[in-house]
């Protein structure tokens, strides 16, 4: 029999969407503390998440998982205390409940229990929690809360009796919290619940009329133990802080109520609103979790990526219109025909291309949705190599298309695995070599024109050209004199190669020579690109180039014997005009020499055996220089047409994948422009070539 929880489907998706995010920044706020000095702020910050966590996870019913989180709380607190050290074990005991956590969040979307057993990780939390630190004793200045009375308070205060205590409660809610009146009203309806108000500040008079502020105090009293008091004001929505404060009434009441904050006092900020059960205030917290879905409204990837296809059929009509218009105008020239059609043209141009802005801005998502991921990674990594890594990133606040965060997750792990393996020396290695011995990984993203730049940069030891061709020989990937014949790049280059390695042995972190030929094929998905910078001793770059989105490019559109096709230009690096008489035969292939380098030459016609023989063949000849990995390719057409968005339309189950074509497009005119796969389209040619 599966897991049950008593809620409605609609609650388990929300808990599970914020329990993802808590859960993410326990992870990135851990490995924060660990690292910084000054954690005070730091430590209150992992506290509520964890608060929180256990809070919503024990209205759903998730004993076990509040369980969990409620030990983690208590080392948390003593951290916050200074009651515990932080140290490398503590912090290993945290990362694995942490990651415990997650197991038993996915019991919520399996409905099956996992066989995960606590016992053992409970133990251990309580170890740590139960250790002591003897600290010097700090006199703190005590604040001091007040609350003048009139005389019937008085009176209430001496008829209390034994039953009942009085207890003076200070509230400090949220400042930026919204529907604050709503806020203090589910305050003192919960005080009304726990005990009789002998008086509030606000009176529940001001806050029926929206006079309040974010300080309330409130004077109980009540049969209920001051734990059952902590607790029910710790659930309440956004509280920032909270001091419970006895006062044993009797005859001799003076003017004011003066207490000094008790041990009680008890901080907690709530993310978001939980309503509570049994608890008359749930239709003021359902009241306010509307009012914050609608700032921001949670929307199926499924529904934007419709929206998506829905403008780019736009986009082509867009085309097709302007073209229609120009025609009409060559035809009939200025009449008020035409000059409506024009300003309803460009009406129609203007929203388009603000729908299509608006809708790529709603798929767009800050690379730091995948960076946070990788810091906790580098940690486990580093220790678990015997390497001090210092891992930086930058630049998470670069945008781009959700559909191409999800394919480049995998590329950057085998990056980042590889940097600490292979590329990071160890302590000894990089003191016995004059460096730092603690070692430097960079994690940036960054725009350049229309694409995205993400770059992996360490200070290690370099990729050696030599060691690539030895091995790329002893594995029979390429020939001993081939391999002599091959530039340092060239050398470098054959990294990509499936199966080659140039680790000394086999490890768990990499070593097995499946890495990089599989972050390029990834790569390539995406229309992406990689780039290797590196220098033997110093260090390597890893460059990717990515496209911002992959429904609408911009293209190059070219002309092949009346046929127009279409070049990505995040793959494009200039276009160049050139005579016959300036190609040459090299290894039997045509290429041509560009300031210096040589530029090898692929005609188009012959790849896809278009007919016919292009104009001006033996005078004029366009070449576009495409690059991809460090390789250079010119591809040889008749002819230029110019630059333009382009909607990428599948070619379909029907015909499948075709080696060289990446998809089609509808142009202005209606007719279909194939669009070229510059990656598979240079791995035909190096296939042909060799």
């Amino acid at each position: 029999m599966g897991l049950q929880f008593d809620a409605s489907p609609e609650e388990i998706k929300l808990f599970l969407e914020e329990a993802d995010e808590h859960l993410q920044l326990l992870e990135e706020d851990l490995v924060r503390l660990e690292k910084e000095d000054d954690t005070a702020d730091l430590l209150q910050a992992i506290f509520r998440s964890a608060h929180t966590l256990k809070g919503s996870s024990a209205t759903l019913g998730h004993q076990r998982m509040a369980q969990l989180t409620h030990a983690m709380e208590n080392i948390l607190d003593k951290l916050r205390k200074d009651q515990v050290t932080l140290t490398t074990g503590v912090m290993d005991v945290l990362f694995e409940a942490l990651d415990l956590l997650r197991v038993l969040k996915e019991e919520i979307v399996t409905l099956e229990e996992s066989d995960v057993d606590l016992t053992g990780m409970l133990e251990g939390l309580a170890a740590v929690a139960n250790q002591e630190v003897v600290k010097p004793e700090v006199k703190v200045e005590k604040e001091e809360y007040k609350m003048e009375l009139d005389s019937h308070e008085k009176q209430v205060l001496r008829e209390a009796g034994e039953e009942r205590n009085a207890f003076l409660i200070n509230i400090s809610l949220q400042e930026n919290s919204e529907m604050l009146p709503v806020r203090a009203l589910i305050t003192m309806m919960t005080m009304r619940e726990l005990g009789e108000i002998v008086k509030s500040q606000p009176s529940m008079e001001d806050i029926e009329r929206e006079i309040v502020s974010t300080k309330m105090q409130v004077l109980l009293l009540t049969d209920k133990p001051v734990d059952f008091l902590n607790n029910s004001i710790n659930d309440l929505p956004d509280i920032v802080e909270f001091h419970i404060d006895s006062y044993q009434g009797g005859e001799s009441v003076p003017e004011e109520i003066e207490v000094q904050p008790s041990v009680l006092a008890q901080e907690a900020k709530i993310e978001e609103v939980k309503v509570q059960n049994g608890s008359n205030n749930k239709a003021a917290a359902k009241d306010i979790k509307i009012n914050k879905q609608n700032r921001t409204v949670r929307v199926d990837v499924e529904l934007l990526d419709n929206l998506m296809n829905l403008v780019g059929e736009l986009v082509i009509d867009r085309t097709r219109l302007a073209q229609v218009l120009g025609t009409l105008e060559a035809r009939y020239e200025d009449t008020d025909l035409t000059e409506d059609l024009n300003r309803t043209s460009i009406h129609i141009g203007r929203v388009t291309t603000q729908l299509q802005e608006e809708i790529m801005k709603a798929r767009m998502l800050p690379v730091e949705s995948l960076f946070n991921k990788f810091p906790r990674m580098m940690r486990d990594l580093s220790q678990k190599a015997g390497k001090e890594v210092d891992f930086q990133m930058e630049g998470q606040e670069t945008e781009l298309d959700r559909s191409i965060i999800e394919e480049i997750g995998d590329p950057l792990i085998h990056l980042l695995r590889n940097s600490v393996d292979h590329a990071i020396e160890t302590p000894e290695e990089r003191k016995a070599m004059g460096k730092n011995p603690v070692g430097m990984i960079k994690l940036g993203a960054h725009h350049e024109e229309n694409h995205i730049n993400i770059v992996v940069r360490d200070d290690g030891r370099g990729i050696d050209p030599e060691k690539i061709r030895a091995s790329a020989v002893k594995k029979g990937l390429i020939a001993e004199d081939v391999a002599h014949r091959l530039g340092d790049q060239e050398a470098i280059n054959l990294i990509f190669a499936s199966g080659l390695s140039t680790a000394s042995k086999v490890s768990d972190i990499s070593g097995r020579g499946v890495g990089m030929d599989v972050v390029r094929t990834n790569l390539e998905k995406v229309n992406g690109a990689i780039e290797i910078h590196t220098e033997v001793g110093k260090g390597t770059e890893i460059k990717i180039k990515l496209p911002l989105t992959l429904a609408i490019i911009r293209a190059l559109l070219v002309n092949l014997s009346q046929r127009v096709y279409a070049i990505p230009l995040t793959s494009v690096l200039e276009t160049i005009r050139i005579t016959n008489d300036q190609i040459k035969i090299i290894n039997k292939r045509e290429a041509i020499v560009v300031r210096g380098n040589v530029l090898p030459l692929l005609r188009l016609r012959e790849l896809f055996n278009t007919p016919g023989v292009a104009e001006g063949e033996n005078d004029k000849i366009f070449v576009v220089v495409v690059n991809m990995a460090g390789q250079q390719l010119g591809i040889v057409v008749d002819a230029l047409v110019g630059e333009q968005e382009v909607v990428i339309k599948s070619l379909g189950k029907f015909i499948g994948d075709v080696q060289g074509i990446a998809g089609a497009t509808i142009l202005g005119d209606g007719s279909v422009a194939l669009i070229i796969d510059v990656p598979s389209l240079m791995k035909k040619f190096t296939a042909m070539a060799s």
